[in-house]
């Protein structure tokens, strides 16, 4: 009887544990290799692109058990972009701050959120890129910005490339 009862308990911890899940190499149809230190431990994974119809951009969705994960917003703008204090933007989120960023352009980039605008080196527009981050994997601490910060220096460049801001 015991031994029934443990080989119960046992089938239902396993069936109830979550597992490493296989991490994409591409998110909003770009190459990004720092998506590992926001996908959580889950059963699946998966994907949603969805090209804008008004102005060119994407709107990204990243799921694990169809829990959001991440969602990216991107929009290309062909003029120049409106003066901004970027001290300011984003102060509704938790540890938002401006932050020096890998490429040409600004942003504002939190624990779970970030606003960026990158700037176009083809013509005087820019892209605009918000990424929305939930769940466990968030770093809600005054550093845990750095996270996103690094998947915003690996994605943004390969955006502003696709949509032909940059060469």
């Amino acid at each position: 009887m015991v031994a029934i009862i443990c080989a119960s308990v046992m089938g239902t911890a396993t069936a109830c544990s979550k597992k490493s899940l296989a991490i994409p190499d591409n998110f909003c149809h770009v190459p990004v290799q720092t998506l590992s230190p926001l996908v959580p431990d889950g059963d699946s994974l998966k994907q949603d692109y969805r090209a804008l119809e008004a102005t060119p951009g994407a709107a990204c969705n990243l799921w694990v058990d169809g829990h959001n994960i991440l969602y990216a917003d991107v929009t290309l703008s062909t003029r120049a972009p409106e003066p901004t204090n970027w001290n300011k933007v984003g102060t509704q989120y938790k540890h938002v701050a401006q932050r020096k960023v890998a490429f040409p352009g600004h942003a504002a980039i939190g624990s779970d959120h970030a606003i960026v605008e990158a700037t176009c080196s083809k013509n005087t527009g820019y892209l605009t890129v918000s990424l929305y981050f939930f769940g466990d994997r968030v770093d809600d601490t005054p550093t845990g910005y750095k996270k996103l910060l690094r998947f915003v220096d690996d994605f943004v460049p390969k955006q502003t490339k696709k949509f032909g801001c940059t060469t």
